[in-house]
């Protein structure tokens, strides 16, 4: 990843050229994705022109309030402080709740939260938190950094890669905020932002890792197992095997958070996913119009996490197992009310 002297003059100055000049020709691009959708009798031109209109107003109007911020902070000097954090937090929840209301509003996704009684206790005490997520797509993670932001008021610090500084508006947002931007290749430096950010966490806050540490593919799982068995770790590998639905989870992230902040809560987040849209290309095959969005979180008390490293690990394991259990659970539920629908009337 390029340095930030180098890569936001470039970042920002084309995506604010690009953001400028979609919204000027938005009519025209969702004219021609409508044109497109009625001749080839498919919906998927006009949803894509109007997620890239959505994508690319939401992209400007950040940018510009990212300059004005900067110009208010002094040129970043106030940048910490509690008024423009708080601007700044309030910016980051337009922005991700502006793009999952796009989101559902033009797939027509309908989001159903699962949670026990105790994890919507947890999120609404706003004691700081660590969040374990299972990760199935970019748009899953949107939808929810929204739920935690919107529904529950929280300000979720999310460990990604640094790879998604090339979008200018998570790289500005990313920095000024609390958030783990990780270079990956470097686990020990990688290890101890997130034990930073996690021991740092103050009220309303919350750390939200992915352990599987990537979007979930078949063919990424595969690898993954494979990748085990090379290094030796057989009995994680004969897990994961059973495991059909999620990645084997990495745990040197979480081992660092656990590390950080023996006080939080651990909330474990399961969804069923969009589908396996974790490319463009996968998204244009299979837009996941009008699907249900299921999501479930589970609550353990800090007193219930283990102690030792190895004890960690196993209990991490655990509630993989757990988690790829209700997607099944959830995936059979769904199917069975599918196949209980009546069939569409016949036309006479």
């Amino acid at each position: 990843m390029p340095p930030i002297s180098i890569r936001r003059p470039v970042t920002v100055t084309t995506w604010l050229i690009l953001s400028a000049i979609c919204v000027l020709v938005s009519p025209i691009l969702l004219a021609l994705g409508k044109l497109a959708s009625s001749i080839t009798g498919h919906p998927r031109p006009l949803i894509a022109a109007r997620l890239v209109v959505a994508y690319f107003s939401h992209e400007l109007v950040a940018l510009v309030a990212c300059g004005v911020l900067w110009v208010g902070t002094g040129g970043g000097r106030l940048v910490g402080s509690r008024r423009w954090e708080s601007l700044h937090w309030r910016l980051a929840r337009w922005f991700f709740s502006g793009l999952a209301g796009a989101g559902r509003g033009v797939l027509k996704i309908d989001i159903v939260p699962e949670f026990s009684t105790e994890a919507v206790r947890a999120l609404e005490s706003k004691r700081p938190l660590i969040v374990l997520s299972r990760h199935a797509g970019p748009g899953d993670t949107i939808f929810i950094v929204d739920q935690l932001m919107s529904q529950f008021q929280r300000r979720p610090s999310v460990v990604f890669k640094e790879s998604l500084a090339l979008d200018p508006s998570i790289d500005l947002l990313g920095h000024r905020l609390p958030q783990a931007m990780l270079d990956t290749s470097d686990r020990e430096e990688s290890e101890e932002l997130i034990e930073q950010i996690t021991s740092n966490l103050g009220p309303a806050g919350v750390l939200l890792l992915f352990p599987e540490g990537g979007n979930f593919t078949p063919e990424r799982r595969r690898s993954a197992i494979r990748h085990l068995r090379r290094r030796g770790k057989h009995r994680s590998a004969e897990q994961a095997q059973r495991m059909p639905h999620v990645l084997p989870p990495r745990p040197s992230g979480t081992l660092a958070a656990l590390r950080a902040n023996r006080e939080a809560d651990v909330l474990f987040a399961a969804h069923t996913g969009l589908g396996l849209a974790a490319y463009p290309a996968q998204f244009w095959r299979d837009m996941p119009t009008g699907r249900t969005f299921h999501t479930r979180m589970w609550l353990v008390s800090a007193s219930e996490v283990p102690v030792t490293d190895e004890e960690r690990i196993d209990w991490l394991y655990e509630w993989w197992r757990r988690i790829d259990e209700w997607i099944d659970w959830r995936s059979r539920k769904n199917e069975s009310v599918a196949l209980r629908q009546p069939p569409p009337a016949q036309a006479t």
